[in-house]
């Protein structure tokens, strides 16, 4: 790990980066303002509910088509497109609302056009940024990238909240509108560096064929994909574990605020260390054992009732977290050929993330039998395992060390 700057003189990137910045702090906003119009409007959980549901369904079913679409489209337009059409969406809900004040089916249709957006948004951002930068800053980039994410979530709402009292709802989410419009102008600056090779048109149902067809039969691929499912269950069940560990233990809401708190700021650091320290040549070990020193702290979590140590816990996994979140992705870069890039990585999205509505659902049945610490003991077991036995095969565990070796004579 090296310090270098240097990327910070890459004027595509900077547009990018400020781009990615604008919209996830404008995302932030957006969440805070619709979710208390819904509130404001019809006093209704199940109407918050409804949307969340409508907008993570939708990109679930979306997301195959969307990887494939990636390969075929430039991403560059693809995410200027998905700005342009997420702003002209909200405008003409908030028009929709102006005519007719109950209209607030109009945000079921948003949830659903977000998701399919994002669906197609999300791998072409991933993609398009290997087009800008090299391979030796691709885990510095997420640094930067999980920098601004981590820092509009924290920020953003606050944002949010003060709109809404100065203004209303409606100012608060036409300013999320804008915030897609300056980053799609943002987007329009940015020039590629490294032009992929045009994809052979072929019939959609043999391109999400052929995604699959290379994440079955690339075992480093698969194998990786099959962990990230093990280590995502261990920490969705954990995260979603914390409100009743406050409980448990007597910390109250406070507590429970400082513990959201201590994740957002080891985030943050995490994020904050890998913006200025490159990986050059990230490996697939390099997840496993990020994960499995996440796995010890998750662990050590269950056996503290002190707050302090739990706040240092918790912090440090927010810390690793950030760390897979840069090392995994750039591992993936360094590996999937750039033009079928959109669709393998989007059946990774469904293997590696199918498991955290399982084991979030998991954990609060077993939460009604024993208590929240056993939680954390058992998750950070299950990552911790999933992490040794995976590297234990000698093609992860020697990935990438061969070709360093060879340089080196």
């Amino acid at each position: 790990m090296n310090m270098n700057l240097s990327i910070f003189k890459n004027k595509s990137f900077l547009y990018y980066w400020i781009s990615t910045w604008i919209s996830s702090l404008g995302d932030s906003i957006f969440v805070i303002a619709l979710t208390w119009l819904l509130v404001e409007e019809t006093q209704s959980p199940s109407v918050v509910g409804t949307y969340l549901f409508i907008l993570g369904a939708s990109k679930i079913i979306f997301v195959l088509i969307g990887g494939v679409i990636v390969d075929r489209v430039n991403p560059k337009k693809l995410l200027i497109y998905s700005n342009l059409l997420r702003a002209g969406v909200i405008i003409l809900a908030l028009l929709a609302l102006f005519v007719k004040n109950d209209a607030i089916w109009i945000f079921y249709i948003i949830g659903a056009v977000f998701g399919m957006v994002d669906s197609i948004a999300e791998p072409a951002g991933i993609s398009f940024r290997t087009r800008i930068i090299g391979k030796e800053f691709y885990t510095q980039s997420m640094g930067l990238l999980m920098t601004a994410g981590n820092v509009s979530a924290v920020i953003g709402p606050m944002i949010g909240a003060g709109l809404v009292a100065v203004g209303s709802t409606g100012f608060a989410i036409m300013v999320n509108a804008v915030t897609f419009l300056i980053s799609a102008v943002l987007l329009v600056l940015v020039k590629e560096v490294n032009k992929q090779e045009e994809v052979e048109q072929e019939p959609m149902w043999k391109s999400v064929k052929s995604g699959f067809h290379y994440f079955l039969t690339t075992p480093v691929i698969l194998t990786m994909a099959v962990f990230a499912f093990f280590a995502n269950a261990a920490v969705g069940a954990t995260f979603i574990s914390i409100p009743f560990l406050a409980e448990e233990l007597n910390f109250g809401v406070q507590g429970f605020g400082l513990m959201n708190t201590a994740i957002g700021v080891g985030s943050v650091a995490g994020a904050v260390l890998f913006s200025v320290f490159t990986i050059k040549n990230p490996k697939p070990y390099m997840t496993l054992l990020t994960c499995f020193l996440q796995g010890t702290v998750i662990m050590l979590v269950g056996f503290t009732g002190n707050l302090w140590i739990i706040l240092l816990l918790i912090g440090l996994m927010g810390l690793h977290e950030t760390a897979v979140n840069v090392i995994a992705p750039s591992v993936n870069h360094a590996i999937i050929p750039p033009r079928i890039f959109g669709r393998v990585i989007s059946v990774m999205i469904l293997v590696m993330s199918g498991s955290v509505p399982i084991a979030q659902a998991a954990a609060g049945w077993v939460m009604e039998f024993t208590a929240p610490q056993n939680i954390f003991i058992y998750g950070g077991i299950l990552e911790m395992a999933a992490a040794l036995l995976t590297f234990s095969l000698p093609f992860i565990r020697k990935y990438g060390r061969e070709s360093d070796f060879s340089a080196e004579q």
